[in-house]
């Protein structure tokens, strides 16, 4: 019953996430946000993930590996499409409207994101003191997602900063924030990696 309703539970997340997909990529495009884009991009691979949970929670514990080492893999790709973002985010290479995020939709654009972003530190929590794989994998790559938010947060944060004080090297600081996001996103992919292999089917 317990793996049931969790099975039900993700189906209507993982469609959340499709439909945040499509919002967070149109509104990248239209304010040509490379941010806003690459977290659209994050939004996709929680759904990825969210779809082989679905396929394989009930499976062996083999199969639930080969699932997880998946995950571990689409999260390295996306950290290291994240890591090149920043890089060339340090070198003042960057498509962003700084407008992106202005008005009360903006706003709860925000509020939203960062609504998510501490459930997802609960989620976390709660998932590595479980021992099924699979489970801590789809965890594991909604908090990599939530980085990005984050990322999106401490701009909407520095913009509104800058709005009543000027603040020097905002930018610069902007930068290194987001290159050390990304340094951490690295990191996860790679545990994942090492539990995956070590994991006993």
């Amino acid at each position: 019953m317990a793996k049931s309703k969790l099975r039900r539970t993700v189906f209507i997340t993982a469609i959340i996430s499709l439909l945040s997909f499509a919002y967070k990529l149109t509104l990248g495009i239209l304010n040509m946000s490379l941010i806003l884009m690459i977290a659209a991009t994050s939004t996709l691979l929680v759904f990825s993930a969210k779809v082989l949970f679905l396929k394989n929670y009930t499976k062996t514990r083999e199969q639930k590996k080969k699932a997880y080492l998946v995950i571990a893999i689409i999260t390295l790709i996306y950290s290291v499409i994240f890591v090149l973002f920043s890089v060339l985010k340090v070198y003042g290479i960057d498509t962003s409207n700084q407008k992106t995020y202005e008005g009360w939709f903006g706003s709860l654009f925000i509020a939203f994101i960062l609504v998510m972003f501490i459930l997802s530190l609960l989620g976390l929590k709660g998932a590595l003191e479980k021992t099924d794989i699979i489970v801590i994998g789809l965890k594991e790559i909604i908090f990599v997602s939530a980085l990005t938010d984050l990322v999106i947060i401490e701009e909407f944060v520095s913009r509104i900063i800058l709005e009543y004080q000027d603040v020097a090297n905002m930018a610069l600081i902007n930068s290194y924030f987001t290159l050390g996001v990304a340094a951490l996103m690295l990191i996860i992919p790679t545990i994942m990696i090492i539990r995956g292999v070590r994991y006993k089917a």
